[in-house]
């Protein structure tokens, strides 16, 4: 749990360096700058965003050539116009393709014909019927048509009249009118037009890495104007001001030093509010995009990103709660695992991933389940698994509902014995140990009155009438020390107040009881694709292809579901029950003035 410890810093030096300097501290990229006033918005210019278009085109290709970093032949303003043409030209293709197809479908029951002259039937006009078989005997007799083409449901009447016959039977129909044979040659032409343009794009693929480094130059170049308008200066001096990490304060005075510039750091104040940059070890620091999603610790909070690692390790293996699953993602891991070193901070995900896996293979094996398939009787697997009153674990409904209740009880009082250790100073840590004791004390109550054990009801009573007493009287930010009388009854009023979290304490309790249910749920699933797959092979024949089907399909089915409960609520039971009582404050992100280029 890191967050970083950071600097104030104020840099003064004359007009005539500040472009210097601003590169110099791009180059070193650790510091957040703040603006002395809000900068003004800068437009991005044109070229600059018609870049971006292509460039994103261009990744998006489905096909991608060995990238080049040879310069000689690399023209960037032709290959941006190349691009956006080939993306225009493609939509455009698309387009009129969707429409011949649909041109086309409609015509193909009328066959190849070709419009007379008007001049030649005038004053009479053709006119096209999609008319159900059973229907054709009611066309009147009066009426000059000519059946066409026929299907299994209708015919195709094309009448000669005037005008459209009065109640006719049947769907009129308008036609593209060009003859059939014109449409199929344009459509194969624009199939051939697009399937070039594919490979002209997969073609340009090569200069991607020369195209995103003059994009990251542009952007670097784009910073800059942004971080001067943000600056203090006049026609003699500037100045800038911003935070730092406190390691890097070496680095930052010895760019004053060579720079000749006036430096002022001073650590933050208690009321200030720094951004927030967390480091944690790479074992761990995949958890971190758990954390930031969903909110920033504040600066003078604590960084939670350990106990979420492991946390939802743990729920995610619970509700998948099979090591078969497991091991099949493990082997999944197996085959990208170097595909990780190309991504930046890939390793750090793959740590998270090794940690996720980990834990659903090793929780998979004590309740004994693989792909729904329980270990034979007296088998080494079947001797390690968890029972509990000589029942499997998933099979003791009863106790399992209790083990992630008592789960969620630590989670939570985790949350608030860190919090009270924080706030150890003072008087209001008594009253987050006061929640975290009266929620140990309610499930050993609970504990003790259903397994009938008076010790467990006696200490869970002791606990949460301790606990019940620290919220009532120090659950109040107000001063204790001098107060007066009018003061400590508002102390004592906010810790009645505080009681009302009682029913949101006990609701995000039984939250954790949905680790259980989606666990039963993806057991209960896995053993039910068995049984159906089991009792059609049984039936021999293509009965085994059924099957096989059946065991593919449905532990597929049942893995998408179990990944997505997995990762929803594993991330849930974090970020909202445990960052709730854990996290009182939110703060902003550390964003470090720096290159994004590498020349």
């Amino acid at each position: 749990m890191a967050i970083v410890e950071l600097q104030k810093l104020i840099l003064c030096g004359t007009r005539g360096q500040q472009p210097s300097v601003l590169e110099q501290l791009q180059q070193l990229g650790c510091v957040h700058l703040v603006p002395f006033q809000a900068p003004e918005e800068l437009t991005r210019p044109i070229v600059q965003r018609r870049a971006k278009d292509a460039y994103r085109y261009l990744m998006r290709s489905p096909i991608k050539r060995r990238p080049t970093t040879d310069r000689s032949k690399f023209d960037r303003d032709q290959l941006i116009d190349e691009l956006l043409q080939i993306r225009d030209r493609r939509a455009a293709l698309s387009e009129e393709q969707d429409n011949l197809t649909q041109a086309v479908e409609t015509l193909l029951p009328w066959g190849e014909f070709q419009m007379p002259p008007s001049d030649l039937i005038r004053p009479f006009r053709l006119h096209f019927y999609q008319v159900p078989l059973r229907d054709l005997k009611e066309i009147p007799a009066d009426v000059v048509y000519e059946v066409v083409n026929q299907d299994g449901r209708f015919a195709y009447v094309i009448v000669i009249a005037e005008e459209p016959p009065e109640s006719f039977v049947g769907d009129r129909v308008e036609l593209d009118l060009g003859p059939l044979s014109e449409l199929l040659q344009r459509l194969e032409e624009i199939e051939e037009e697009l399937e070039e343009l594919h490979w002209r794009r997969t073609s340009l693929t090569r200069w991607r890495s020369l195209l995103e480094l003059d994009l990251d130059a542009a952007d670097d170049q784009s910073a800059k104007e942004i971080a001067a308008n943000g600056l203090q200066s006049d026609e003699e001096v500037f100045a800038l001001r911003g935070w730092m990490p406190a390691v890097a304060r070496a680095d930052i005075e010895q760019l004053a030093r060579e720079n000749r510039l006036a430096l002022i750091v001073s650590d933050p104040g208690e009321t200030e509010s720094p951004p927030t940059l967390l480091e944690n070890p790479e074992r761990v620091a995949g958890a971190e995009p758990c954390v930031t999603f969903y909110i920033t610790p504040g600066y003078h909070t604590w960084d939670p990103t350990t106990i979420v690692f492991f946390s939802f390790s743990l729920f995610f293996a619970m509700i998948i709660a099979d090591a078969g699953y497991g091991l099949l993602f493990a082997a999944v891991l197996g085959i990208g695992w170097r595909k990780f070193d190309a991504i930046k901070g890939g390793k750090r995900i793959r740590n998270l991933i090794v940690g996720i896996i980990s834990a659903t293979v090793v929780y998979g094996v004590l309740v004994g389940s693989y792909f729904g398939v329980g270990p034979s009787p007296g088998s080494f697997l079947d001797m390690i698994r968890i029972r509990i009153d000589g029942q499997p674990m998933m099979e003791n409904q009863e106790a399992m509902m209790a083990i992630t209740v008592a789960i969620g009880v630590a989670h939570l009082a985790l949350a608030n014995f860190i919090t009270a250790y924080r706030k150890r100073n003072q008087l209001r840590a008594l009253g987050h140990v006061g929640w975290a004791m009266l929620m140990i004390g309610g499930f050993l109550f609970g504990a003790g009155k259903f397994l009938d054990v008076s010790v467990l009801t006696s200490l869970g009573a002791a606990a949460a009438i301790i606990g019940g007493i620290g919220i009532l009287f120090f659950s109040s930010d107000r001063p204790w020390r001098g107060a007066t009388l009018k003061t400590r009854g508002m102390r004592l009023l906010d810790g009645v107040i505080q009681t009302t979290n009682l029913s949101k304490a006990f609701g995000d309790i039984l939250s954790y009881l949905r680790l259980f249910a989606l666990g039963l749920a993806s057991a209960q699933l896995a053993i039910t694709f068995n049984g159906l797959a089991s009792s059609v092979y049984d039936q021999g024949g293509i009965g085994v292809l059924l099957a096989l089907l059946i065991l593919l399909g449905g532990h597929a089915i049942n893995l998408v579901l179990g990944l997505m409960g997995g990762v929803v609520h594993g991330l849930r039971l974090n970020c909202i029950e445990f960052f709730n009582w854990g996290l009182s404050q939110e703060g902003y992100a550390f964003q470090p003035f720096t290159k994004k280029a590498n020349r």
